[in-house]
């Protein structure tokens, strides 16, 4: 996702560097693993599910 995208899909774009997109494109695979392993929510822009609302660009919950 670039910069531009994340301003306007992203409701928190200031803590966008730790949302699944952002960690996903860094390939911080140990971190995914520990921010998704219990989901509730999900990310109306990408689909990815979340342990908390805080890594993703536009949560909802399951």
């Amino acid at each position: 996702m670039s910069a531009d995208t994340a301003t306007t899909t992203c409701c928190a774009v200031e803590e966008h560097q730790g949302h699944l997109c952002e960690l996903e494109s860094q390939q911080e695979w140990d971190i995914i693993r520990q921010v998704t392993s219990h989901p509730a929510v999900r990310c109306e822009n990408c689909g990815n599910v979340a342990n908390t609302a805080r890594n993703v660009c536009m949560p909802a919950e399951l």
